[in-house]
């Protein structure tokens, strides 16, 4: 059907955000692939597909449903097999694509997944936000998703693959991370990305802000203004508004030991500087040997992100514990997930959350 049909009757705002995205500017040509680290340091690796398998570099498939690699069988060149149709297996999880087996000097295994970009993202975006929230919410994920991929992957340097699929990076889960919902809002903004004076940025993102998102600089040293904190109303329907947790002294002495401080106990602790959002940067200890500063990120990570949702807290010791109670989940930089949600909710595009999350930027195509 021409196109003039096909948007005859459509409404004026969505009329003019389709032709704003025909007309985007263009900061590459042809097709982007991305290498995504999906597992380290493997004793034995084990291939599955129903289908049979292609070589790298072989014009004939293999008829086997299933390969298994050690050290010894990789050799010194790294092998390379994709299904001969649908999902590649490996270690029982499906991923589209190739698969690249290296050995290590350690002797042990490095898997890549080596797959276009947009099939990539097919398999990340319902692993970081749920795929049931609103449409314009999983857009702008798929958006600073793939701007985040290509940014790591620009600067990847050296290194065998451009990208982890952990929350080191960003969530990659295969074929178990693709929903149809999801799956469409990576088609329907294929290419899309954010750019800052023509380049595309770093665009962090995280869970839940608590309210205000963070400047990059005052926790990275990254002076960017599109990296600036931004009001959010996340907090009206965030599930981490606000939380407690309580770390018995213990724990909390035994992560600061692998942290490399010596201590045996604590006697009092409180905070240190907080930024002007109020996440806190320091933590101050003092033990029977004196006091210590600990970067709050730090502990942070060494108790475990999961069992401390952020540095956005209020600290004090109580009973044997030291409690913290805070809002938020995640670094606060960036994109807020749950604002994003806010935002859609109340009916603005992806193209508004973006932009009032990452200011001064602007979209581009790669492709």
């Amino acid at each position: 059907m021409p196109l003039r049909k096909q948007l005859t009757g459509m409404p004026a705002k969505n009329f003019f955000l389709l032709i704003g995205l025909l007309f985007l500017p263009a900061i590459a040509r042809g097709s982007e692939n991305i290498r995504v680290a999906i597992f380290d340091n493997q004793k034995t690796v084990t291939l599955r597909s129903s289908s049979g398998f292609i070589k790298a570099g072989q014009s004939v498939g293999c008829k086997e449903k299933q390969l298994i690699f050690s050290a010894a069988s990789v050799g010194s060149q790294p092998v390379r097999f994709k299904s001969a149709v649908g999902f590649i297996r490996v270690n029982g999880k499906g991923y589209r694509g190739w698969v690249e087996i290296r050995k290590k000097s350690n002797g042990r295994l490095l898997v890549i997944n080596d797959l276009d970009i947009e099939d990539y993202l097919q398999g990340v975006i319902g692993a970081e936000i749920p795929p049931e929230w609103k449409f314009e919410a999983l857009k702008a994920q798929a958006v600073a998703s793939r701007t985040y991929a290509l940014y790591q992957k620009r600067t990847a340097g050296n290194r065998p693959y451009h990208i982890l699929a952990t929350v080191d990076s960003q969530v990659y889960a295969g074929s178990r991370g693709e929903h149809p919902k999801t799956v469409r809002a990576v088609r329907e903004t294929r290419g899309v990305v954010i750019v800052y004076h023509g380049e595309v940025i770093p665009a962090f993102y995280h869970s839940s802000c608590g309210g205000h998102t963070e400047n990059a600089a005052e926790l990275w040293g990254i002076d960017e203004p599109y990296l600036k904190g931004v009001d959010c109303d996340c907090q009206k329907i965030s599930k981490y508004g606000v939380w407690e947790k309580r770390v018995p002294l213990p724990v909390l002495i035994s992560a600061l030991r692998k942290l490399g401080y010596r201590l045996h106990d604590v006697l009092e602790i409180g905070l240190g500087n907080i930024t002007p959002s109020g996440h806190v940067k320091d933590i101050i200890l003092r033990h029977s040997g004196g006091e210590i500063t600990v970067p709050a990120e730090n502990l942070r990570a060494a108790l475990g992100n999961t069992e401390i949702p952020s540095v956005f807290f209020e600290l004090e010791l109580s009973g044997g514990e030291a409690v913290f109670s805070g809002r938020g989940r995640g670094h606060g930089v960036g994109l807020c997930q749950w604002g994003a949600q806010e935002m859609a909710l109340r009916g603005f595009s992806y193209q508004a959350i973006l932009s009032h999350y990452y200011p001064g930027t602007s979209l581009a195509r790669i492709k």
